[in-house]
């Protein structure tokens, strides 16, 4: 009999493990998810591999080509040149790195402002709750893109003000979310556990509770990726991102604004490059979600 009971305990998996399968095994039968996965492993791998493959990596450092400029896609550029000759193909490939470096570090930053601050006041609440809320609402009453031009204006151009101005106004929706989350665990007995044993209030929180809420905030996290690249892309276009002659696709469909419609691929193929990132995450995000998130199984 003891042999038995302990075959059977070897052979049942943990809650955990259990949820873990069914969320992979919902994941690979969503097709829209599986399409974001590859779409951003694509990504991932032109935007390492960009400077070696694209035929004219020069014109992402400022080449300049007057005979070529502004001819139509054909065999030679694939994607055409600009009004000063440049490939935009090369240019778009090498646009890509920098795309997704600027969404790694504002997603990072952002996360990282409010998930402390969301813990800090849902953790201790009180006063420091109502005080950390009520910025968090002045921030949030404020279109995010209004206040990230504002914030990114007064810090002056570049691409770096561009992920630290977004990083700025981006982070309240973590807080929110961060704050819910500890709000209904931290009165759990596994909590109550930790206090008992004479843990202190922040290894509480960090090591305890923050651990125990990370698939919604990963989630988030995913999901909100895409539009900060679409917000660095649009404070590019009105010229506070990077600066010529970085390749950036905000600031590239903004040179091909005025040449539009007659010269279209100086804007499409940047934009097409800005819809295909986002598009890719915001299908991944669902697919995280339907492995994270235990009330998306069923």
């Amino acid at each position: 009999m003891a042999e038995m009971s302990q075959t059977l305990t070897t052979a049942t998996p943990s809650p955990r493990l259990e949820n873990l399968r069914r969320g992979v095994y919902r994941f690979r039968r969503n097709p829209l998810s599986m399409v974001g996965l590859v779409m951003l492993v694509l990504v991932i791998i032109i935007a390492f591999i960009a400077p070696a493959i694209v035929p004219y990596p020069e014109d992402a450092e400022g080449n300049v080509r007057a005979l070529d400029r502004l001819k139509p896609p054909d065999g030679e550029f694939y994607f055409g040149t600009d009004n000063v000759g440049r490939d935009i193909f090369s240019r778009t490939l090498m646009g890509t790195g920098l795309a997704l470096q600027v969404g790694v570090v504002i997603i990072v930053l952002a996360t990282s402002i409010g998930v402390t601050l969301g813990g800090v006041a849902g953790y201790f609440g009180g006063w420091i709750d109502d005080l950390l809320m009520r910025i968090t609402d002045i921030f949030l009453t404020v279109p995010a893109l209004i206040l990230a031009i504002a914030v990114t204006a007064a810090l002056g151009k570049g691409i770096t003000n561009v992920m630290i101005g977004i990083a700025l106004v981006w982070w309240p929706g973590f807080a929110r979310l961060t704050r819910s989350l500890v709000l209904s665990l931290r009165e759990e007995p596994f909590v109550e556990a930790a206090r008992g044993i004479g843990a202190g209030h922040l290894r509480v929180l960090f090591r305890h509770i923050l651990p125990n809420i990370a698939s919604p905030i990963i989630v988030k996290m995913s999901t909100d990726f895409g539009f900060a690249v679409l917000t660095a892309a649009a404070l590019g276009f009105i010229g506070l991102g990077a600066q010529p002659p970085t390749p950036e696709w905000g600031a590239m469909i903004n040179d091909g604004r005025d040449y539009f419609p007659d010269r279209w691929w100086m804007a499409t193929f940047p934009g097409m490059a800005i819809f295909l990132m986002v598009f890719s995450w915001n299908l991944l995000g669902d697919g995280l979600r339907d492995l994270l998130d235990p009330r998306a199984r069923r």
